[in-house]
């Protein structure tokens, strides 16, 4: 069983899931992120592609068009979220599921994407850890999260703060090996995009 703040998330965007497609932030910051780590990865030709915590399949739909023979794979803890995922983009596969318990065999993903949702998962090592295992060798982490300065974050009592070294760290201790990771966007610095090869 999850936590209160866990729980609430899940409420929160089950909520909004009806509506979430038309949200003004999906074009003005959604749509860019996802872009960019899709761009980040288009020297890749995946057989298996996943997106944890994917909303209503945006990033799966984009990655359609850039590897248009790949399986697509979507997981989000809404369960409103996936219905409206699986009606928008029924050629994907979507599952109800936590980034920490994926449902998805050792071995059997290609590239692994996360985007803007980090901040929301319980544990976020035993969710890294859980790409890792379905990672096959040599496969693909691309994490893009908001991070804000400590100033800001001792405002924010709730948010889990994206902190670069912190992030290093988790990968590492899964297995792997992070060959990028940068700050974006803006004197704060509010996008942090790692990216990870398993080893």
């Amino acid at each position: 069983m999850g936590s209160k703040q866990e729980n609430a998330d899940i409420q929160h965007f089950n909520r909004r899931a009806a509506t979430y497609e038309h949200a003004a932030s999906q074009d003005y910051f959604f749509d860019r992120v996802q872009k960019q780590v899709l761009n980040l990865a288009r020297n890749n030709r995946p057989q298996v592609v996943l997106d944890v915590g994917c909303g209503t399949g945006r990033l799966l739909r984009k990655a359609k068009e850039q590897w248009p023979d790949a399986k697509l794979v979507g997981v989000d803890a809404a369960d409103k979220m996936i219905e409206q995922a699986r009606r928008l983009f029924p050629q994907a596969e979507f599952h109800v599921a936590m980034a920490e318990s994926l449902p998805l065999p050792d071995a059997s993903v290609d590239i692994a994407f996360s985007t803007l949702s980090f901040h929301h998962w319980e544990n976020q090592a035993k969710g890294v850890s859980e790409v890792a295992r379905v990672l096959r060798p040599d496969g693909k982490f691309l994490l893009a999260d908001i991070t804000v300065p400590t100033w800001i974050a001792v405002f924010v009592k709730r948010f889990k703060r994206s902190k670069p070294s912190r992030v290093r760290e988790v990968f590492e201790e899964a297995g792997l090996t992070v060959e990028a990771q940068q700050r974006q966007w803006g004197w704060l610095r509010v996008l942090l995009v790692t990216v990870g090869r398993k080893r």
